[in-house]
């Protein structure tokens, strides 16, 4: 049989009280702040942007190098654009071009600097949405503003300018400058 042991009641209430004030010595407000040592988050981001800002930079030089040196049927030189994107004309014309708030119906394929179809046109679909009020790669709404309906054009972007640090999570890759045979099948401007 297993004798039961009680305290005596002068240790448990001493010890009751002890716990108390163990409780409310912690809760104590206290005027000391402590500041961090080191800002490391701030570091981390300043890093990165510089990261960035560096790779962005070598990207844009190879692309101007690799702009120089392409040669090919069409004899259609690139211009580069304010936005960063380089575009040149397969089929231009006269047409009012296409402004915010415009429906503009377009399609395009989209390849490698290698010329690897990545998605074809079919693939691509067309695309039908109001200008500037869209959820596309910045390089490709870019070139819809200097565009009209029945152009074709051909963009060189820029990684930034395309889907950018994570690629599109199917296909593309991060990092990858791509080569986009843009169509315009329609604007019209929103009444």
């Amino acid at each position: 049989m297993l004798a039961s042991y009680h305290m005596p009641p002068i240790i448990c209430k001493s010890s009751i009280f002890l716990i108390f004030a163990l409780l409310l010595s912690g809760c104590q407000k206290k005027d000391i702040v402590y500041s961090p040592i080191h800002q490391k988050k701030s570091d981390f981001i300043k890093k990165s942007q510089e990261i960035s800002k560096k790779r962005e930079e070598n990207e844009r030089k190879f692309l101007e190098i690799w702009v120089k040196q392409r040669e090919d049927s069409l004899n259609i030189d690139y211009q580069e654009t304010a936005s960063g994107i380089w575009i040149r004309y397969i089929n231009k014309n006269d047409e009012p071009k296409a402004q915010d708030n415009d429906f503009v119906t377009y399609t395009a394929e989209i390849r490698t600097l290698a010329q690897k179809v990545i998605y074809t046109k079919a693939e691509f679909g067309e695309k039908k949405i109001i200008l500037g009020k869209y959820n596309e790669i910045r390089g490709i709404e870019s070139a819809l503003h200097l565009l009209s309906k029945g152009e074709t054009v051909e963009l060189l972007l820029p990684s930034f300018n395309a889907y950018g640090l994570y690629g599109d999570e199917k296909k593309i890759g991060a990092n990858v400058p791509l080569i986009v045979g843009l169509e315009i099948l329609d604007v019209k401007q929103k009444e």
